[in-house]
C-alpha cells in the first residue's frame, strides 16, 4: 500500500513540477516582453504584471507541494539524536498529522474563497477570481496528500535519514 502511494506521489510530483516549470517560463517571457515594450518602445501592455502575479501564486503553491513531498520543510532537528529511532518516527508522524489537519482546513477554506471569488473578475485579465483563488486549495490538497504519505511512511518504516538539509526538490 505504501509503495503504491509513493508511486502515486512521485507521478503527481512529476506532473506538478512540469506545470510549475511551464508557468515559471510563461512568467519570465511575459515580464521580459513587458520590459522590452516599456523601455524599448515606450509602450506597455496592461495585463502582464497582473497575470504574472497570479501565475506566481500558482507556482508557489505547486512548488510548496514538491517541497513537502521531498521532506524539505524547515525543521529543528538539533535534539533528534537524543530520541530513540522508533519514537522519532512516531513523533514525526504525529507532527505530520497535525500539519495535515491544518492543510485540510486550508483546502476547505481555500475552496470557500474560490467559490466566493466567482463573483469577481480580475481587472485587466477579465477572468474570474475563482481560477486565481483555486491555487490555494489545489496546492494545499497536494501538500496534504504528500504529508499523509510521509506520515504513513514514518509510522510504518520509521524516520528516514535525509542527511544534511540540502534542497532535493527542483521546480
Amino acid at each position: 500500500m505504501l509503495g503504491f502511494l509513493e508511486r502515486v506521489a512521485s507521478a503527481l510530483a512529476v506532473v506538478t513540477s512540469a506545470i510549475a516549470r511551464v508557468l515559471l517560463m510563461a512568467i519570465c517571457v511575459m515580464l521580459f516582453v513587458q520590459v522590452v515594450l516599456r523601455y524599448g518602445f515606450g509602450f506597455s501592455l496592461p495585463w502582464p504584471e497582473e497575470a504574472s502575479r497570479y501565475l506566481m501564486i500558482w507556482v508557489v503553491m505547486l512548488a510548496g507541494s514538491l517541497l513537502v513531498k521531498d521532506d524539505q520543510l524547515v525543521r529543528v532537528d538539533f535534539f533528534d539524536h537524543f530520541w530513540p529511532k522508533r519514537l522519532l518516527g512516531y513523533r514525526n508522524a504525529i507532527f505530520r498529522l497535525l500539519l495535515a489537519g491544518l492543510l485540510a482546513v486550508l483546502v476547505w477554506k481555500g475552496f470557500e474563497n474560490a467559490m466566493f471569488g466567482q463573483r469577481r473578475q480580475a481587472a485587466t485579465l477579465g477572468i474570474s477570481f475563482f481560477w486565481i483563488y483555486l491555487s490555494i486549495p489545489v496546492g494545499a490538497a497536494l501538500m496534504l496528500f504528500h504529508m499523509l504519505v510521509l506520515a504513513l511512511r514514518d509510522l510504518l518504516r520509521g524516520p528516514v535519514d535525509t542527511g544534511p538539509s540540502i534542497l532535493n526538490s527542483e521546480i
